[in-house]
């Protein structure tokens, strides 16, 4: 009984001196605020700057509900002045633009233009890419020295007969504006050899059996080399291709450029 109470007087000492509870010496705690936390809260620069943590990746969470829509803002101060005036210049920069490309100013297309209203309005007659016309001499018949300057007027020559359609879409034209009256054409017949000439020199494609003759035509009078058309609204009167002399005078000039 004795032994018991002094080993256990002396267990006590041992250990009051081992964990320093003597009066003296006491524990000294450290509350660690932040020791314990979650690996959402370590940002990056933690873990860098602290070796001692360890992060692991997870999976990334679902997407969060939608926030309300805010309130619709006050509109906005619109220059329409400045908008107006920049689409003006983008404008302009476009057709100058275009006009260098092309190498036209706006005068020289007003200019073609007029010049494709003009021939819209002298043309009465389109055959091969080629405009017809008829010029009539201020006062008077036209003789054959004037044939040249009347079609000069307007940039052309005394007209050639193509063919047998040429000749009656001429011949319809000058139906419709003439009756009984008889014009010059740039045209020559040699009745000798029955050859035609253009106004080029150069022999034309078709032979005189292919046209419309006037009764009685084409002469067989070796001066008469000039070819030229009689009209006459009238279908029943004779009318067509016929030749005569240099030096008759017609109504006018059959005309091409």
């Amino acid at each position: 009984m004795e032994f018991s109470i002094t080993f256990t007087f002396l267990s006590l000492m041992i250990l009051t001196k081992s964990f320093g509870i003597d009066g003296t010496n006491h524990f000294i705690c450290q509350k660690m605020d932040g020791a314990l936390v979650s690996e959402s809260q370590v940002g990056s620069s933690d873990i860098s700057s602290n070796p001692t943590i360890q992060h692991t990746q997870g999976r990334p969470g679902k997407r969060g509900i939608q926030g309300m829509k805010g309130e619709i803002g006050p509109p906005g101060n619109v220059n329409y002045e400045t908008i107006d005036l920049k689409l003006e210049n983008k404008v302009n920069q476009k057709v100058q633009e275009s006009m260098t490309e092309y190498g036209s100013s706006v005068a020289e297309l007003q200019a073609e233009v007029e010049k494709l209203k003009q021939r819209q309005d002298l043309c009465k007659v389109f055959y091969g890419g080629k405009c017809f016309w008829i010029a009539y001499p201020n006062s008077g018949a036209a003789t054959y020295t004037q044939i040249d300057d009347l079609c000069a007027q307007e940039g052309g020559t005394p007209a050639n007969i193509y063919g047998r359609d040429h000749f009656e879409e001429i011949d319809a034209y000058v139906d419709s504006i003439a009756q009984h009256e008889t014009f010059f054409t740039g045209m020559t017949i040699d009745k000798s050899n029955k050859i035609i000439t253009m106004n080029n020199g150069m022999k034309a494609r078709w032979n005189i059996g292919d046209m419309k003759w006037f009764p009685g035509h084409p002469s067989g009078n070796a001066g008469w080399t000039l070819i030229g058309i009689h009209s006459d609204r009238d279908p029943e009167k004779p009318q067509g291709m016929h030749n005569w002399p240099k030096s008759s005078s017609r109504h006018g000039v059959i005309c091409e450029k």
